[in-house]
């Protein structure tokens, strides 16, 4: 007779959202044969304009999943270089070569992330080994849990349609549904510790030569206390991003279009008027910063942006999410595959929660602060990052050190493997 299998300690994970973390997920986990379904409230995958460029951290987990070949191969070639400028004048303040690590495998990741997103659901589908299960027009509308399984109760239908309830059961819930989450208001109702912000924050897709005949580098970080934000090239072509905040507060979506353009004229180089650029696509959003007491209750576990949210400048949020996911794959691997016990999936939501309290949420408002609430005449000699910055310029040794460094956002979870 043929020895009999080991039962496995877990057969199915239900990850609420098909977003960049909530695909990745199921992704990795696919990998090492673990089946998941993907529940998603819209009928399609995300559109906004939202992340674009992924620090080393990302870089590393995407290669990991088997996707940093096609993020590659569908990014802008190059981005030369990161600055920060003054709004008044576009005064080149300091900046960053990013063409030192040009050759390096982990370098900054580039691509729009709803082009991300289209990636990931891809290998999904053709590289899941069938184990991804994706179901669009599924709002999760509830989560709950007991000693020995986790659920979550779905409305299935189009808009316009007559809903279906419907109940899905597994091992574990992870809740990867976004800043509005669900699951993470079953667990703690309307509790999110952190702040909102009053101002509104425009995203847009432009085309503008300007750019290009100023000489402008591929990212710019504008410092203004008006009108700031970033500034950078996000498709082949000559397609750029324009991202910018407007301290103006309690107005309507269309008040502050109506403001935009006054903004445009003093943030782009030459200042042009609204016939002299192409706006292709607009999003607005709110800004937050904000974590929850606890990233797993029980059986339920949240990830990314329905833990923890941050404002998008230095490219925390996003990056964020994929340290996350990456992390939990690792985690739930490990405890599949005998290598841990459950007690791994504490130290997932204990140690990714202290990552981003302890360095994302203050680095991300000292990015923040430094571009909106510095005096931009003097912001170089009293901001300290900055001043590294400075003291890097034209040390390309020095500045490939700094730029492939391990980041204490990182953290590996195998580590806490059994030894075999």
């Amino acid at each position: 007779m043929g020895s009999i299998e080991p039962k496995k300690p877990f057969e199915k994970i239900i990850i609420a959202g098909a977003g960049p973390a909530g695909l990745l997920l199921a992704l990795l986990l696919s990998q090492h044969n673990i089946p998941s379904i993907v529940l998603e409230s819209w009928d399609r995958l995300d559109e906004r304009l939202r992340a674009t460029q992924y620090g080393i951290p990302a870089t590393r987990v995407f290669r990991k999943a088997g996707l940093l070949d096609d993020f590659r191969a569908a990014s802008i070639t190059s981005f030369p270089s990161i600055c920060w400028r003054r709004v008044s004048d576009h005064q080149r303040l300091t900046g960053i070569d990013l063409s030192v690590v040009k050759d390096d495998p982990d370098r900054m990741t580039i691509l729009p992330l709803n082009e991300i997103i289209k990636i990931i659901y891809r290998h999904c589908i053709e590289k899941g080994n069938g184990l991804v299960e994706i179901k669009f027009n599924h709002k999760v509308v509830g989560a709950a849990q007991d000693a020995n399984s986790a659920w979550v109760d779905v409305e299935a239908g189009a808009e316009g349609e007559v809903k279906e309830q419907k109940r899905y059961t597994a091992d574990y819930v992870v809740g990867c549904d976004g800043a509005t989450s669900t699951v993470r208001k079953t667990l703690f109702g309307r509790d999110w510790p952190g702040q909102t912000f009053d101002f509104r924050l425009l995203v847009q897709n432009v085309w503008y030569d300007g750019f290009e005949k100023h000489g402008w580098d591929g990212g710019n970080y504008m410092v203004d206390p008006d009108y700031w934000g970033l500034i950078a090239k996000r498709g082949k072509g000559g397609l750029w991003r324009v991202t910018y905040g407007d301290k103006l507060t309690g107005l309507s979506d269309e008040e502050y279009l109506i403001r935009r353009n006054t903004a445009f004229k003093k943030l782009l180089p030459g200042h042009p008027g609204p016939g002299q650029y192409k706006i292709t696509q607009t999003d607005q959003f709110r800004i937050h910063n904000r974590c929850v007491e606890k990233m797993k209750v029980g059986r339920i576990l949240l990830a990314a942006d329905a833990a923890h949210v941050c404002n998008p400048f230095g490219g925390y949020g996003c990056m964020t999410g994929v340290l996350d996911a990456g992390g939990l794959a690792d985690c739930l691997i490990g405890l599949y595959e005998g290598k841990a016990d459950e007690s791994i999936l504490d130290l997932y939501a204990d140690i990714r929660r202290e990552k981003f309290m302890k360095f994302v949420d203050m680095r991300s408002m000292k990015n923040m602060n430094r571009i909106m609430n510095t005096d931009p005449d003097t912001v170089l000699e009293t901001d300290p990052f900055l001043q590294l910055l400075k003291g890097l310029e034209g040390d390309d040794v020095a500045t490939k050190a700094f730029l492939l460094k391990h980041s204490s956002i990182e953290y590996d979870f195998t580590q806490h493997y059994r030894q075999t």
